[in-house]
């Protein structure tokens, strides 16, 4: 017997990214936690309904940098002062809450992932702590989100790097993959919007899922997979992912 023989087959190392908002969960994560922050007095009645006004135009027409920027702004503003012991603890609750507005379909996706062995990856301009509870509780590997400055256990309103969105998404799945060891060429990214071309474009494999308008047209200009949320689009999807798992060479 050879010692080729002799040798477990291995899978080769691949890593899927998926965005949160519109891409697996159906809405803003933030006015989730918005909501949340309302029972402890974080916000206001009135910031709630700003918060909601901003999420019904986010799922009509799609991430706007503009409105993105308005309520990562605001909501700043809100946590600045508050312990954040405090607004930890609202991370379970809020997680409750997202869970039935999740898609199945990219739920199945990232399920099937995970099956063939791969790490999995949110990433997302959703606070840091948050994405990490989420991520749990779907079993990812990690949940990678927008730090916030905590000073004396108290949040400061300021961001403790560049907020996890458009280039910073790519540069840390570019990061985790050269940390990890991953052929950026094995690895997939799930993303809705088009401010998430910095990551599709380092990976392998990108999908679009339930696109914007420019995301679309771009998609279909460069040949990447359009994913529509339905059964027919998932099972060939998952088969594709599984073939992803095939064994590698030694």
């Amino acid at each position: 017997m050879t010692d080729d023989a002799a040798t477990p087959a291995r899978t080769l190392p691949v890593a899927a990214f998926f965005d949160v908002d519109k891409t697996l969960v159906n809405g803003a994560s933030l006015l989730f936690l918005a909501r949340a922050s309302r029972s402890l007095g974080i916000v206001t009645w009135l910031d709630l309904a700003r918060f909601g006004w901003k999420s019904l135009s986010f799922r009509k027409h799609g991430e706007r940098l503009s409105v993105l920027d308005e309520v990562r702004d605001r909501g700043m503003q809100l946590l600045a002062g508050q312990r954040a012991d405090r607004v930890h603890a609202l991370a379970t609750t809020v997680v409750s809450a997202m869970r039935p507005r999740i898609w199945p379909e990219t739920h199945a996706l990232l399920r099937a992932h995970l099956d063939a062995g791969h790490e999995v990856y949110l990433i997302t301009a959703t606070p840091d702590f948050l994405a990490q509870e989420l991520a749990a509780s779907l079993g990812a590997t990690a949940g990678i989100g927008s730090g916030l400055e905590i000073v004396d256990g108290v949040f400061t309103g300021r961001f403790t790097a560049g907020t996890m969105h458009g280039a910073e998404k790519g540069r840390a799945a570019q990061t985790i993959m050269e940390e990890r060891g991953f052929a950026p060429a094995d690895c997939f990214a799930y993303s809705d919007s088009s401010n998430d071309l910095p990551l599709l474009n380092v990976v392998g494999t990108p999908v679009v899922v339930n696109p914007d308008h420019g995301l679309e047209r771009h998609a279909r200009a460069e040949g990447w997979r359009v994913l529509a949320l339905d059964p027919a689009s998932i099972r060939t999807e998952r088969k594709r992912v599984r073939a992803a798992s095939r064994p590698a060479a030694h």
